[in-house]
């Protein structure tokens, strides 16, 4: 048999497993009590937010011929079980044409075999072209009384203004398709969210996964439930007893310890960092994206929040959070951001990161102080240290 992604075994069933979008759930509810379902929506939002599963069960809570009663789907209907059926679903990344649009159109004539209403459900909207798009544009303002449209995408919407001045015939096609919707945006899932999720399925899946591991995966994720859950996934296929390695690989790891002795050590412990980060295979511009969510891991462990890590990146970010100075970080952070814009590839350009990210944080200080007994260490047999540099 074949085996069920956890991401597909797991996929909310109903409005109230639907993760981190309490708002937009209750708004959607309500439609559905009130008979105000909208002609068209559009669900935009970061991968992993819970769009297309949303759109799934609008399909089939208009449907539910229990809703009104319950508040949520009753699973057993005929409307509850054969709305999905009856729905189009299209990914626009690959039917983005014309043509593709003009056979849907032509389909919207027929009358759905089992239920009331027809669902048109079109994932990644956004990658329809400028003609597909305008030919949407009157069906989806006064569509037949049976066809409702819901339009899923990642793409961010920008202002008339902006798209007036630089956007394409198909930003603008696509801005004019959005104003005849309603719209909702789904925000990134909270980490608390996702590792209650990923717990709930520990459960479910009788598998014991240590909390470190559970907390390295939502670390992982950013805010999608999805990746969480392939990860999670690929955690219980994983025979080795290392998992956080599997999650972070060497180069992570290695980059929490970059930070770390560019902020408490010195510049021959952070060019040694980065040879070892180099023989590792890192890359430039993923070594400083690294190092850049480390710093704001840092930020938020000093107002008190949780960080979403392995436990031994955490202890780094604790270290630095307590023992290095504000204006320090800030100019490492300004480096590594120069860094991760750059198109530069090279041992060296990590290197100048790394020197110019020190011996300016250095200057900046009022009271240049060694902060690590490496620092001492390492000046006492001659060797240059941070402000030599």
């Amino acid at each position: 048999m074949n085996q069920v992604s956890l991401y597909n075994k797991y996929r909310p069933a109903c409005f109230n497993e639907i993760v981190g979008q309490g708002p937009i759930v209750q708004v959607l509810a309500n439609a559905v009590k009130n008979d105000r379902v909208a002609n068209a929506y559009l669900f935009r939002g970061s991968k992993g937010s819970g769009k297309t599963s949303t759109a799934r069960i609008l399909c089939k809570a208009t449907n539910c011929h229990e809703f009104k009663a319950l508040g949520d789907l009753c699973g057993k209907c005929e409307g509850c079980l054969n709305a999905l059926k009856d729905a189009i679903e299209i990914d626009a990344a690959s039917n983005r044409g014309a043509e593709d649009i003009a056979e849907l159109i032509e389909q919207l004539k027929y009358l759905p075999k089992s239920v009331d209403v027809k669902f048109i459900i079109i994932d990644e909207a956004h990658q329809l072209t400028a003609t597909a798009l305008n030919s949407l544009l009157k069906v989806v303002e006064e569509p037949p009384h049976h066809i409702k449209f819901i339009f899923c995408t990642t793409k961010e919407l920008v202002s008339v203004a902006a798209i007036e001045k630089n956007g394409t015939l198909t930003d603008k096609a696509f801005m004019t398709l959005a104003s005849r919707c309603q719209i909702f945006r789904f925000s990134k899932i909270a980490d608390e969210g996702i590792l209650d999720k990923l717990r709930v399925i520990c459960r479910q899946e009788n598998i014991n996964i240590n909390e470190d591991t559970l907390l390295s995966i939502v670390g992982r994720s950013s805010g999608s439930l999805r990746d969480a859950e392939n990860l999670l996934d690929s955690v219980f296929s994983f025979e080795g007893d290392d998992a956080i390695s599997l999650l972070y690989g060497d180069t992570s790891i290695l980059s929490a310890q970059l930070l770390r002795n560019c902020c408490l050590g010195t510049i021959s412990d952070s060019l040694m960092s980065v040879t070892q980060l180099w023989d590792a295979g890192g890359a430039p511009n993923e070594i400083a994206e690294d190092i850049l969510n480390f710093i704001l891991d840092v930020f938020q462990i000093r107002f008190g929040l949780t960080v979403y890590r392995p436990s031994a990146i955490v202890g780094i970010i604790k270290e630095i959070s307590e023992n290095v100075e504000q204006n320090r970080i800030e100019s490492i952070a300004v480096a590594f951001n120069t860094l991760k814009n750059s198109n530069l590839d090279s041992i060296l350009s990590l290197e100048l990161a790394v020197c110019g990210a020190m011996a300016s944080s250095i200057a900046g200080s009022d009271t240049v102080k060694p902060l690590s007994p490496a620092l001492e260490l390492e000046s006492d047999r001659g060797i240059p240290d941070a402000t030599i540099w």
